[in-house]
């Protein structure tokens, strides 16, 4: 699912956001119980699945010009915060357990992990 991305420092942060969000249920799952898990399963999926579609739109920019790279930086920056908005009001709309520390706390911390893009080295 990851090899989508063709973008290896946003690849790799998918990666990490994956990993954080399984750990993060597991412990809220433990501590919180069921809704615990869920909460922070959705918080951090939030994040992932609009990540996910950045990483598509920018893995699949076809050009070199700086006019097309701003251009489809901007179409994938504008669509993965309209994802972000519309996932965090249908979950607080139609999940009536959630809970919103967990819930809100795995958010930004997936957000935060996004930034560990910046420090990967993209090879070729």
């Amino acid at each position: 699912m990851l090899k989508i991305v063709k973008n290896k420092p946003l690849a790799v942060v998918l990666r990490i956001q994956i990993l954080f969000i399984l750990v993060a249920a597991i412990i809220f799952g433990y501590w919180l119980g069921m809704h615990g898990a869920i909460s922070a399963i959705l918080g951090g999926g939030v994040n992932f699945v609009s990540g996910m579609v950045f990483g598509l739109i920018v893995s699949n920019h076809q050009g070199f010009l700086p006019g097309e790279i701003i251009k489809t930086a901007l179409k994938a920056e504008i669509l993965k915060i309209s994802i972000i908005v519309i996932l965090l009001w249908l979950i607080f709309k139609f999940y009536l357990s959630v809970i919103p520390t967990v819930f809100i706390g795995v958010f930004v911390l997936t957000v935060l992990l996004h930034s560990v893009a910046l420090f990967v080295v993209n090879e070729k």
